[in-house]
C-alpha cells in the first residue's frame, strides 16, 4: 500500500474511532490509544497478509483489520471485544483475518501455535510482570527482522523490558518516543536462555 494510502487510512481511523472502551473507564474518544506516529510505523511495516499479534485492543486493532493482516488480538474484557466486532459489522468491514481471543495474555499466549510473526504490539496489562510475560511469549515468535512495538514506556514494568532490550544487541531500536518504542529483531526462535548467554545484561557475568 502506498504511503499516501496508509496515511489516509489512519485519517479514517481517527475520524471514526471505535467506541470500544465506553464501559471500561470511557477514555477520551471512547477508546484507549497511543500517538498517531505509532500507527504510522505499524502501517509502514505491515502489508496485506502480514502475520501480526497484539496484547490489548483499540485503534491498533482496527488498523490491523483495515491493513488486512492475519491478526491475533488478545483482550481480557468481553465488552471491548463485542464493541469492536459491532463497529466492524455496522461498517461492513471484514474481520475474515482477525482472531479475537478474550482472556488474559499470561494465560492465552502460551497456548497459541508458534507461528512465526512479522510484527508484535505489546499494549495489554502494564502491571509487573505482565509486560515481561507478553514480551517473552509474543516477541519470541517474531521472525528475524520482525518488528516489536511497545506502548506506555513510562510505566515501571515496561521500563524493565526496555532496559533489557536496549542492552541486548539482538534487538535494534528503530524508533523511540516518550510514549512508545519500536525494535527490530536480529535473531529468531524462542527467547528462553540461561544467564551465561546474557553477558550484555547487568549482573549476568
Amino acid at each position: 500500500m502506498p504511503t499516501q494510502d496508509r496515511s489516509a487510512l489512519i485519517d479514517d481511523l481517527f475520524d471514526d474511532l471505535p467506541q470500544v472502551h465506553k464501559d471500561l473507564g470511557n477514555p477520551e474518544g471512547g477508546v484507549w490509544r497511543t500517538d498517531r506516529s505509532c500507527y504510522e510505523l505499524i502501517a509502514a511495516h505491515c502489508d496485506q497478509g502480514s502475520r501480526t499479534l497484539e496484547t490489548g485492543l483499540g485503534v491498533s486493532t482496527m488498523l490491523f483489520v483495515r491493513l488486512g493482516t492475519h491478526h491475533t488480538c488478545i483482550a481480557p474484557w468481553k465488552s471491548e471485544v463485542d464493541n469492536l466486532l459491532m463497529h466492524c459489522q455496522e461498517r461492513r468491514i471484514s474481520t475474515e483475518h482477525l482472531t479475537l481471543i478474550q482472556g488474559f495474555s499470561d494465560e492465552v499466549l502460551p497456548t497459541l501455535p508458534r507461528t512465526e510473526l512479522d510484527l508484535v504490539l505489546i499494549d495489554g496489562g502494564h502491571g509487573f510482570p505482565t509486560p515481561i510475560i507478553d514480551w517473552y511469549y509474543a516477541a519470541g515468535r517474531l521472525r528475524q527482522g520482525g518488528i516489536l512495538v511497545i506502548d506506555d514506556v513510562h510505566l515501571p514494568a515496561v521500563q524493565l523490558v526496555l532496559e533489557f532490550l536496549d542492552a541486548d544487541p539482538r534487538w535494534n531500536g528503530i524508533e523511540k518516543t516518550p510514549k512508545w518504542v519500536a525494535y527490530q529483531r536480529a535473531s529468531s526462535g524462542s527467547l528462553q536462555e540461561e544467564h551465561d548467554k546474557q553477558g550484555f545484561w547487568r549482573g549476568s557475568r
